[in-house]
């Protein structure tokens, strides 16, 4: 069968045929469209706005599958609400059906896979969730036992789906086609410490792909959609890259790709990527969409196919993406389709549970003494991710004075999660002056990450800030306005260490790529690092309070050697930080600098920011910004920095 799919023969009996690919990808709860951490609706994202989206994909063309990429399960206090109360409670008020799971359900979805953060609640949460699904859930490199290949491991979920559907051909005459439907998330990915039963493995995305596309071939598959949960990164194959999608498109028999996790875009018309192919939706020569997240954006492929009477295959393929716009509203309903009957309406007890989650995110907890916000956390004011950074110490040395016996000096890092990027110009944390709440927790700290423990050296921290200041472009004396990160490049990837202080020399070139790997260059950009004003040497020791996430590689970050990693009961950060605050009372931190750029002579840098940032300018004095331009096309206001 293998040599038949392969080799249809090319005659003019051929009929034609076109199948559409719709998908989505990092949903993470956001099924509404309403932000949670703000307290108010929103336009740009929402599961229920993308909903519109797919409705008129499928009115175009009748021949059409929707995917999901996975990161669906947590991310918004509706989740957390879901999990922490109306799951965990069982009670009567608890939904049949994950909220999530029965949106997707409403839509119709064929297939999805998971990514790193399904996880993040623990595998029982997650099987609750998807073992209510009416369509399959795959992974093919999410293992629980290793075996000596790919295709001998025994997979967490099956590692693909072969979807049987009927499509119409270009006379209108309906016949079957075999679709195979593969997951992958990022190798090394899954969070630590969430009291599972049984942690699972992972294995490399290209290996896994090596080995299941052939074999999804000879099962009978005529096109392989590849649902990989990563982002684009390097063409050069590396075991257990975080973002493989260049390496994954070379691998033979994959005819479509969707990819997602770093919350990018592509095809991205304003940074277009050109292949050797010359086409900007093709990573060699398979039509290629990373489509946002949160809703934001649905992917199209159209795949262009002939059929000689044994087979179909694949001729030409198109990718893009749709913008969640106000016109495509929550009012949508799904078209009709030949592949799987949509259910009627979403279910109506949504608006009760939104009316409950924002009960329980106004909760009072209690004071803060000024506005707390991460408006300039890229150039080195950032008050709100120092307050979590604050929380994460202050436990970290209580946890190490009552249960480890050491003595060890103890540093907290973290990064701004709300930075803007995609999520536009209001994506940032602002928390103000008077009353706290539940939802200035969520705020501060978006996911349910885990504290983790690390010793680490000082040169593992060296290499940890090394690999931060990577996101940031090289600037030469002289240069003015340089642009200080690329747009692609996402602002949460920037950790800042509490317990040091640190100086960031743009002039330098970086020894990470912006997506984590060695760029081969030597030097550094990380100067005069010091703790309590003494020189860090390589050996020196320290006890770092880290999120699980990070601790085991995510964004490309050091992994520390198991040995080296003290688990502490599992605590979510927002508990740790919800703690910190109440212990509190009134929370007044500073807005003095961990770190600071190094001057370069005659050089300037610029960069996007809320238009709010204008009114936090007084709250960092030592940071030379002046604004150049108050609102752009998508609202962000831009500054420039002289260095």
């Amino acid at each position: 069968m293998l040599m038949q799919v392969e080799h249809c023969a090319d005659g003019a009996d051929q009929v034609r045929a076109r199948l559409r690919i719709l998908a989505t990808t990092d949903l993470h709860m956001h099924i509404l469209p309403y932000d949670y951490l703000a307290d108010r609706p929103v336009e740009g994202w929402g599961l229920t706005n993308t909903a519109g989206l797919i409705a008129k994909a499928r009115a175009e063309e009748p021949n059409t599958i929707l995917l999901d990429n996975g990161d669906f399960l947590h991310g918004t206090a509706m989740g957390d609400l879901v999990v922490e109360q109306y799951r965990a409670a069982g009670g009567a008020d608890s939904p049949a059906v994950h909220p999530m799971i029965a949106a997707m359900e409403h839509l119709g979805y064929d297939a999805a896979t998971l990514g790193n953060h399904d996880f993040d609640r623990g595998i029982e949460v997650l099987f609750d969730a998807i073992e209510q699904a009416g369509f399959p859930v795959v992974s093919a490199n999410t293992i629980l036992r290793r075996a000596a290949t790919p295709l001998q491991d025994t997979t967490l979920v099956p590692p693909f789906a072969l979807l049987n559907r009927k499509i119409v051909d270009s006379s209108n005459v309906e016949r079957d086609i075999r679709i195979g439907v593969i997951g992958f998330l990022p190798p090394g990915s899954l969070k630590l410490g969430h009291n599972s039963a049984a942690v699972p493995q992972t294995r490399d995305i290209v290996e896994a792909a090596r080995a299941f596309v052939p074999h999804l071939k000879t099962r009978g598959a005529d096109i392989v959609v590849a649902l990989a949960h990563s982002g684009l990164g390097d063409d050069t194959h590396r075991d257990g890259m975080e973002n493989a999608l260049l390496p994954l498109s070379g691998v033979m028999g994959i005819d479509a790709i969707v990819g997602g996790h770093s919350h990018q875009v592509f095809p991205d018309p304003t940074a277009p990527m050109v292949g050797p192919d010359g086409l900007s939706d093709h990573l060699n020569r398979v039509p290629t969409i990373v489509p946002g997240f949160w809703g934001s954006h649905l992917g199209v492929i159209d795949l262009d196919l002939t059929h000689d009477g044994t087979c179909w295959s694949v001729t030409s393929g198109r990718a893009g993406l749709r913008t969640v716009t106000v016109a495509d509203g929550p009012g949508a309903a799904p078209a009709p389709r030949r592949c799987q009957a949509a259910p009627r309406g979403f279910p109506n007890w949504f608006q009760d549970l939104h009316e409950s989650t924002l009960r329980h995110m106004r909760t009072r907890i209690a004071r803060c003494a000024h506005d707390t916000e991460n408006y300039f956390a890229l150039v080195g004011g950032d008050r709100a991710t120092r307050l979590v950074q604050d929380a994460m110490l202050d436990h970290a040395r209580r946890f190490q004075a009552d249960r480890l016996g050491w003595d060890l000096p103890v540093l907290a890092s973290s990064a701004p999660f709300k930075s803007g990027g995609l999520a536009g110009p209001n994506y940032y944390s602002c928390v103000k002056a008077g009353q706290m709440t539940l939802r200035s927790l969520s705020d501060l700290y978006v996911f349910p990450n885990n504290l983790t423990l690390i010793r680490a050296t000082g040169a593992f921290l060296k290499t940890w800030l090394e690999r931060s200041a990577s996101l940031f472009n090289q600037v030469l004396a002289g240069e003015r306005a340089v642009a200080l990160k690329d747009d692609g490049t996402p602002g949460y990837l920037l950790e800042s260490v509490l317990g040091l202080t640190y100086r960031i020399d743009l002039s330098q070139p970086a020894r990470f790529t912006p997506d984590g790997a060695a760029s081969g260059l030597s030097g550094g950009r990380i100067v005069d690092l010091r703790h309590k004003g003494r020189e860090v040497a390589d050996t020196d020791e320290f006890l770092l309070a880290t999120s699980d996430f990070r601790a085991c590689g995510g964004g490309g970050y050091p992994v520390a050697p198991d040995d080296r990693v003290v688990a502490p009961p599992s605590l979510a950060i927002r508990d740790v930080l919800k703690g910190f605050v109440q212990r509190a009372g009134l929370v007044d931190i500073s807005a003095e600098p961990i770190w600071q750029f190094s001057g370069v002579a005659g050089a300037s840098v610029r960069f996007k920011s809320s238009p709010a940032a204008r009114q936090a300018c007084g709250t960092y004095p030592w940071l030379p910004i002046r604004c150049v331009e108050t609102s752009d096309a998508r609202g962000f206001a831009h500054y420039e920095m002289e260095l």
